[in-house]
């Protein structure tokens, strides 16, 4: 039996108002400066190559410049409450992108407000409203971008059992609709669970988290993300990260399952599942720290939202929007560190469709991607 939407939401806002009275049990800020500025630019040089379209023609290789700019604040206003915002580049209209080719005859870019929040803060857990960074554990963007911040209410929750074990929860419920929307009982949202563990020794951190992801679409309106569907997604993931040795190494996996029933009618409807294999040897953390990754990811057309996960690994979509979902593939990383937050990291995608796109389509899409990017910030 599925959860219904209304009681996960009043779920929610119960833990919000019980949250808010442990507030006098919360932290002290002492002597801490209140206002904390940070800042990030990054410069990318990407190539796109051998990419076959669904109609069985060729994209055009594609090489391009690229930069993303953010500024953000957060500022602790007593002991319980702080609040912060964040602009970045990019269009209003990538929410999965903050980047900006390089051209369009020198004119100016744009920069937009990406976070706007307020926070509440007690002795283990919080809580925000507004607009914020995800805030759900994962280990990387496969199942949901960095660059998409939900809007709408988060909650966490943390318990130590023993001395080297933490136990978080997690929920949220967030608004997708866009500002043409009817009513809010009505509107597109996200309402979402997760329960998350650590342990660390000396030589092993471990992570895991499982979690679920209801996406509920407006049948009043054209939902153009989540494309008219509703997605009950189970997100499981885990790593493990062994410190005593000369590097680092963390093995992860994530595992993707999407419960929905959809109608017979829907063209790969029972394409539901995904998963991540991943492998990372070294850190970037201080001048002259190395990384070499790889990852293995298998996503099928309805495992995720493809227009809120990630978009680095392909090219398939539109300008504003990556259709990153019905492909498999493999990602090499190697990185270099000149300080903290001052690092170059060079990335290879090779990737290939799972299933035709739809009835229509000719054949699978597939495509070639390099990227080298340089980050730093403070």
């Amino acid at each position: 039996m599925k959860p219904n939407p209304l009681f996960l939401y009043f779920i929610c806002l119960f833990l919000l108002i019980g949250a808010t009275q442990n507030l006098m049990a919360g932290i002290t800020v002492g002597e801490k400066e209140k206002l904390k500025l940070y800042s990030d630019v990054r410069f990318r040089m990407e190539l796109d190559k051998d990419s076959q379209k669904s109609d069985g023609t060729e994209r055009s290789d594609r090489d391009r410049l690229r930069f993303r700019l953010r500024f953000g604040f957060d500022y602790q206003y007593d002991d319980y409450f702080s609040f912060g915002g964040r602009l970045r580049s990019g269009s209003a209209e990538a929410a999965q992108s903050p980047h900006i080719t390089l051209g369009n005859e020198l004119g100016p870019k744009t920069i937009l407000i990406d976070k706007a929040f307020i926070k509440g803060t007690w002795k283990s857990g919080y809580y925000w409203v507004g607009k914020n960074s995800f805030h759900f554990w994962k280990q990387n963007e496969l199942f949901w971008d960095d660059d998409v911040l939900p809007e709408g209410i988060a909650i966490s929750q943390s318990f130590k059992v023993g001395e080297q074990n933490n136990v978080t929860a997690k929920g949220g419920y967030f608004v997708l609709d866009n500002s043409a929307s009817n009513g809010f009982s009505d509107q597109a949202k996200l309402i979402a669970g997760q329960l998350a563990f650590s342990t660390s020794a000396k030589a092993v951190t471990v992570q895991a988290a499982a979690g679920y992801f209801l996406f509920r679409e407006n049948p009043d309106q054209e939902d153009s993300r989540l494309a008219d569907l509703d997605y009950d997604i189970g997100v499981f993931g885990a790593k493990v990260t062994l410190k005593d040795l000369p590097q680092p190494v963390t093995v992860g996996l994530d595992f993707m399952k999407n419960i929905e029933d959809y109608p017979a009618t829907l063209f790969n409807k029972d394409q539901q599942t995904g998963y991540v294999i991943s492998i990372k040897v070294g850190a970037l953390n201080d001048m002259g720290d190395w990384l070499i990754g790889y990852y293995y990811a298998h996503v099928e057309k309805y495992a995720v939202v493809a227009r809120f996960a990630q978009d680095d690994w392909l090219r398939w979509g539109s300008a504003t929007e990556t259709r990153s979902s019905n492909y498999q593939g493999h990602e090499f990383r190697a990185a270099f560190a000149f300080g903290p937050r001052n690092n170059v990291v060079a990335r290879l995608y090779l990737v290939e469709g799972i299933e035709p796109e739809s009835a229509d389509a000719a054949t699978k899409e597939d495509g070639t991607r390099f990227r080298l990017d340089w980050n730093i910030g403070f």
